[in-house]
C-alpha cells in the first residue's frame, strides 16, 4: 500500500517502532490516517534548538542554525566533453560544523539509507548514502536528492543538479559489483565537486526500505529508487547494453558472461571505456571522462597494429575549437565492435557533428529507445565509401606485405614480444551484467 510505504520509510531507522506503527495502521483505517498526518506534520514543522534550550520552528531558527537554500553562482567549463570537478559543481561540500547549501529538510523524508558505502570519487573512503524524497509515494517534482556523509565531510546533491547517472559493472572482479557514476550539471550551485563514484555489491538487500522488493539486490534497489526521483526531470540511470556494445574479449574472472568494457590508456592512466546508448565514458579514476554524442565532432584510429590500436575522440571546445583525446593500447579483438558502434551513430564523420548537436540526443532520457539510430550514420557511411575498418585492414595488410618483403627475425621477435605483453595486460577484464534494470520504473 502506498500509504503504508510512506510510514515504513518515515520510521525506517527504528525497526521496532516501524513494526508497531504498521501493525496499528493495518488494524484500523483511522489509525493509519492519524499516523500519516503525524508524519506529514513532522516533516513540514521540524524544529531546531536556539541554543538556550528552547525549541523554535524552522522559520524562526537563528541564521547560524539554518541551512542555506539559495544557490551560489558557478563558473561553467568542460574539457574533452567532460564535466570536471575543478571547473563546476552541483554538490555542496561542507564539514560537519559549518552550514552549506543543502536540500530543504522540511520538504523531504529519508527514503533509503545505506551505511558504509565505498566511494572512489571525490574521496576514497566509506560514507553513508541517504536518498531523500518528498513525503509522497508518487513524486511529481524533484524534491529531495542525495546526501553523502562521512565522519568529517557532507555532500548534498539535489536531484535537479544531476546531469548524468550511470550504473556500470566493475571490471576485473570475481564478485559481482557495480559502480554508480553521477555527473553533475556545470551550472549547478556551489563550486566544489561535480563527480561522484560509489560501488555497490550485487548481493541481496537486507535493510529496511519501503521500496524494496523480493529478490532485490543493493544495485537493483538503488537503481530503481534513483529512477523514481530522476524520472520527473526526464533523466534516469543508464546501463550498458549488448545492443550498443559488448566486448569480444573473454571475461577471465567469470566465464561465459558478457563484458561491456574495453581496457585503454589515456597517457599513463589506465581505465575502462564503455560505449553507451548516449555517449562514450572512460572511468573510473578521477576525473571520469564522458563524451555525449552531441559533443563529438569525429572519431578516428591511429597506431593500428597486429594486436592493439588507438581510438581518437575529437570534441568541440568551449570556444569553437576542437580537442582530441587518444585512448591507447586497445585490444585489436574489439576493433570490429567499436567500429560498428562508431559507424552506426555516424561518429566517424565530422560533417555530421552539427546535426548531432542540433538533435541534442538525450544521454539518459528514459523515454529514448535504447539503441535508436537516426539514420545519419548510414548516410555518412555511404558517403565515405571506404569505412575506417576497411582502411585499417588495408593498412595492416600493406604493413604485413612490407614486412614479408624485408624480413628481419630480430625485429619480428621484438614486435611479437611487445604484442604478447599488451595481450597479457589487456586480456582480462570481467564485467557483470546488471539484470532487471534496463527498463525504468515509472
Amino acid at each position: 500500500m502506498a500509504d503504508l510505504s510512506l510510514l515504513e520509510a518515515a520510521f525506517s531507522q527504528d525497526v521496532s517502532l516501524r513494526d508497531r506503527v504498521l501493525a496499528a495502521a493495518q488494524s484500523s483505517p483511522d489509525t493509519a490516517r492519524l499516523a500519516l498526518d503525524i508524519v506529514r506534520y513532522y516533516a513540514n514543522h521540524s524544529t531546531h534548538s536556539n541554543g538556550n534550550g528552547r525549541e523554535v520552528p524552522n522559520g524562526d531558527a537563528p541564521a547560524a542554525k539554518k541551512r542555506k537554500l539559495s544557490p551560489e553562482p558557478a563558473t561553467q567549463g568542460t574539457t574533452n566533453g567532460t564535466i570536471h570537478a575543478s571547473h563546476t559543481a552541483a554538490a555542496s561540500k561542507t564539514t560537519t560544523t559549518s552550514a552549506a547549501p543543502s536540500i530543504d529538510p522540511s520538504t523531504t523524508i529519508p527514503i533509503l539509507a545505506l551505511p558504509d558505502i565505498s566511494f572512489s570519487i571525490p574521496m576514497r573512503k566509506k560514507a553513508t548514502l541517504t536518498i531523500l524524497g518528498p513525503p509522497s509515494s508518487a513524486p511529481t517534482q524533484s524534491t529531495g536528492g542525495l546526501v553523502v556523509e562521512s565522519k568529517d565531510t557532507t555532500y548534498t546533491i539535489p536531484w535537479s543538479s544531476i546531469a548524468h547517472t550511470f550504473c556500470l559493472p566493475v571490471p576485473d572482479r570475481a564478485a559481482k559489483a557495480h559502480n554508480f557514476v553521477l555527473l553533475l550539471h556545470p551550472s549547478s550551485p556551489s563550486n566544489t565537486e561535480t563527480q561522484f563514484v560509489f560501488t555497490l555489491p550485487e548481493t541481496p538487500y537486507v535493510g529496511p526500505s519501503a521500496l524494496a522488493r523480493d529478490h532485490d539486490t543493493s544495485v537493483s534497489l538503488v537503481g530503481r529508487t534513483l529512477n523514481t526521483y530522476l524520472a520527473p526531470l526526464g533523466t534516469g540511470v543508464v546501463l550498458p547494453s549488448e545492443s550498443d556494445f559488448a566486448s569480444a574479449v573473454p571475461q577471465a574472472h567469470r566465464k561465459g558472461e558478457k563484458g561491456y568494457h574495453v581496457k585503454a590508456h589515456v597517457g599513463s592512466k589506465e581505465g575502462y571505456l564503455f560505449f553507451l546508448s548516449g555517449g562514450i565514458l572512460f572511468g573510473f579514476k578521477k576525473p571520469v571522462l564522458f563524451f555525449p554524442f552531441d559533443r563529438i565532432e569525429s572519431t578516428s584510429y591511429t597506431s593500428v597494429l597486429q594486436r592493439t590500436f588507438n581510438l581518437v575522440v575529437t570534441v568541440g571546445g568551449d570556444e569553437g575549437g576542437t580537442e582530441e583525446t587518444e585512448f591507447g593500447m586497445i585490444d585489436q579483438v574489439d576493433f570490429a565492435g567499436i567500429d560498428a558502434y562508431v559507424k552506426g551513430r555516424g561518429l566517424e564523420d565530422a560533417s555530421l557533428a552539427a546535426e548531432r548537436r542540433a538533435r541534442r540526443i538525450g544521454v539518459n532520457d528514459p523515454r529514448r529507445k535504447k539503441g535508436e539510430e537516426s539514420g545519419a550514420g548510414e548516410e555518412g557511411e555511404e558517403e565515405d565509401g571506404e569505412g575506417e575498418l576497411a582502411k585499417a585492414e588495408r593498412e595492416l595488410q600493406d604493413q604485413e606485405d612490407e614486412e614479408e618483403e624485408d624480413y628481419d627475425p630480430g625485429s619480428e621477435g621484438e614486435s611479437e614480444g611487445e604484442g604478447s605483453e599488451s595481450e597479457e595486460e589487456e586480456g582480462e577484464g570481467p564485467v557483470d551484467e546488471v539484470e532487471g534494470e534496463e527498463d525504468h520504473d515509472e
